[in-house]
């Protein structure tokens, strides 16, 4: 005798008791599925080759601009560390121009200036009958009344 037989259960705790289909409902199911199967045929899709050629062109203009994209970044970042460079190399010269000022305004000594002048150039003090003066007006025309002396 089988265990289960002897058990006993209580109100409505009960399983539910669920006899095995019989088999010519088993069958009528399945060619229902059959049936069913027959009415849902695949057709077959065609592909419109419009949608087609849209889906490409869209697909090559995205790449197309995306590259375009990339190459600009691109040329961006290296002018950006282009001028960075540059300016660096215009504070470097700024620096060296700087310094070359002031070594030359201290090298410069009016003595020795006055005797290269006189000694090696053979230049002559101004005489007074070189020097010509006028009294200037209001106007800033400025008349000439004769040739200025060349001596």
């Amino acid at each position: 005798m089988n265990e289960r037989s002897n058990v006993y259960v209580f109100g409505t705790a009960a399983r539910a008791y669920n006899p095995l289909p019989s088999y010519e409902e088993r069958d009528e199911r399945q060619r229902q599925i059959r049936e069913e199967r027959k009415k849902r045929t695949k057709t077959r899709t065609h592909v419109n080759p419009l949608t087609v050629l849209v889906v490409f062109i869209t697909f090559a203009l995205v790449m197309v601009s995306g590259i375009i994209y990339l190459n600009l970044n691109f040329q961006s970042t290296y002018l950006s560390k282009s001028v960075v460079k540059l300016s660096s190399e215009v504070v470097e010269m700024q620096k060296a121009n700087d310094s070359l000022r002031e070594r030359l305004e201290d090298s410069l000594n009016l003595n020795d200036i006055y005797k290269k002048a006189t000694k090696e150039l053979g230049m002559s003090p101004v005489k007074k009958s070189q020097i010509v003066t006028y009294d200037r007006k209001k106007s800033t025309e400025i008349r000439k009344y004769g040739e200025i002396p060349a001596n």
